[in-house]
């Protein structure tokens, strides 16, 4: 980790605890409690910068974050008329809350702002500029790095993401020359791309260079996710070049896959169907009905533009390449009335097959190559209504996406602490300032949330529950009822924050953290 990448790091994690602290602190002073102290920092005290209404403005030694010290926190201070023991349930649980909700104001108004200044992410225009390299894969093993802009593939001037993406998805397995500029130094990086193929309705990835694995979301079928490919009637596959080969001998006819899984050996047989169909100018991809190139229609009005996704044709829902086909074939006419989602949104369109378009073409399988990592996608700026609102889109997206993390089977593998958080603010500072602040953002509403978990004693969500069952039950935790709850809670946390370093070491010492 760079210097830079370090004091970006402690900024972060200083302004996500100290905002946090500061909900607390205007929460208990609005309250009438009586605040000793208001701190930047930890560990001992560094200065004492003034001292105002019985509160001392202080600065400790250790730039991570802060702390307020409210007076009569414990258990037993009730006698203490302007202390946290002494008053309502309601104002107590005000201060409490104050501190979560503090932090997602952060959150959200940094999203929000960082909208608004500099513009929203658009996937489909990625820069030729490398955005995160997955652990594992070729662009790590060739040392690609977050923030590193292609400038050339094998000769080719790279003047755009776009182009610099169809280039590697046109090569899968074959030898290539890269230039890339990192901090203004020329470096010249030689790569193989891996084969995706595309395949019975799954993407089979040969990405871990050890075989194909099932790279597609689970849907209901007998192939399921993380599947390892390991034999076509009997033919072992190792390749991708392989897996192409024994599909061009086959064709269409039924198959019968062994496959890999973690309950042991499982056979599934199943029918090749289309998996793109070229026609109304376009080329879809299925399963989802991508549109992968630009339409040919003769009216711009209804042209149809790389990555809209096929919703129905002429009324009928399209949920398949076969079911694609099977419409086209049986309306027999060369005008369509198209559904499709662009950008989010439906948009209907009349699109002609017409004769420069050709005859409609079909084939069981697809590839591409893969360096694995992401294009860094183009910022792009709209108006300062539809900014707040996308803003708060993306505030409700992440906080969705969080809450089903917390909640999933991969919490594991989805959840880092501060060791991961510096690695991602290396990758951040790299990328720039927008990308500084979308993690600061990011992370903070994960704090708004991880704090409202039900830990007693110990974390504000606990604290709350603690404060509804003192309310319900009209009586007061005794002073040894908190100290047990709290040796519970602090006993919680500390096998949490030791699992976390864990956790987060191991990814980095087996090379799974993104870089």
């Amino acid at each position: 980790m760079t210097i830079i990448s370090l004091i970006v790091f402690i900024v972060i994690l200083g302004i996500l605890v100290f905002f946090h602290e500061l909900g607390h602190f205007i929460a208990a002073k609005s309250s009438g409690m009586r605040v000793e102290e208001f701190a930047f920092g930890f560990g001992p005290r560094m200065v004492t910068l003034f001292e105002r209404k019985g509160t001392e403005y202080t600065i400790h030694w250790v730039p991570l974050g802060g702390f307020v010290k409210i007076a009569g926190m414990e258990p037993g201070d009730e006698g203490i008329a302007d202390g946290f023991q002494a008053q309502a349930i309601w104002k107590r649980a005000l201060v409490i809350f104050a501190g979560p909700l503090f932090s997602f104001i952060l959150g959200a108004g940094v999203l929000v702002a960082v909208g608004v200044f500099w513009g929203f992410q658009d996937f489909s225009k990625p820069e030729a500029r490398v955005g995160s390299v997955q652990p594992g894969t070729e662009a790590a093993s060739i040392g690609l790095r977050a923030g590193d802009r292609v400038l050339e593939i094998d000769g080719a001037k790279i003047s755009e993401g776009r182009q610099m993406t169809e280039m590697i998805h046109d090569k899968p397995g074959q030898r290539i020359k890269i230039v890339i500029d990192r901090d203004g130094k020329k470096l010249v990086k030689t790569a193989q791309p891996k084969w995706m193929v595309q395949y019975l309705d799954n993407t089979w990835s040969f990405m871990k260079g050890d075989g194909a694995v099932v790279d597609s979301d689970e849907r209901d079928s007998d192939i399921k996710y993380k599947d390892k490919l390991v034999s076509i009637n009997g033919k072992p596959i190792i390749s991708g070049e392989q897996m192409v080969e024994f599909i061009k001998n086959n064709g269409d006819k039924p198959v019968n896959l062994e496959l890999s899984r973690d309950v042991g050996a499982v056979s599934v047989t199943a029918k090749p169907e289309a998996q793109w169909v070229r026609a109304l100018g376009v080329k879809w991809l299925f399963p989802g009905g991508l549109a992968t190139t630009d339409g040919q229609s003769r009216s711009r009005r209804n042209e149809v533009l790389r990555d809209d996704i096929l919703v129905s044709i002429d009324g009928k829902e399209i949920e398949s390449g076969e079911k694609m086909l099977a419409t086209l074939r049986s309306k027999g006419q060369n005008t369509f009335s198209l559904v499709v989602i662009r950008e989010g949104k439906i948009e209907k369109l009349d699109v002609a097959q017409t004769s420069e378009d050709g005859g409609v073409e079909s084939g069981i399988y697809s590839t591409r190559g893969l360096l694995g990592f992401l294009p860094a996608p183009a910022l792009t700026k709209v108006g300062f209504g539809e900014s707040i609102k996308e803003g708060f889109g993306i505030v409700g997206r992440m906080l969705q996406m969080l809450m089903k993390t917390l909640t999933s089977k991969r919490i594991k593998e989805d959840v880092g602490g501060p060791v991961l958080i510096a690695k991602v603010t290396q990758s951040s500072v790299a990328l720039g300032l927008y990308w500084v602040l979308l993690e600061l953002g990011s992370l903070s509403l994960g704090l708004a949330v991880i704090n409202l978990i039900p830990i007693p004693a110990v974390l504000d969500g606990g604290h709350l529950i603690l404060l509804g069952i003192e309310a319900v039950r009209k009586k007061r935790w005794s002073r040894h009822q908190m100290a047990m709850m709290q040796m519970v809670g602090l006993s919680m946390v500390a096998a949490l924050i030791v699992l976390i370093f864990v956790s987060d070491i191991t990814k980095i010492v087996t090379g799974q953290i993104p870089q």
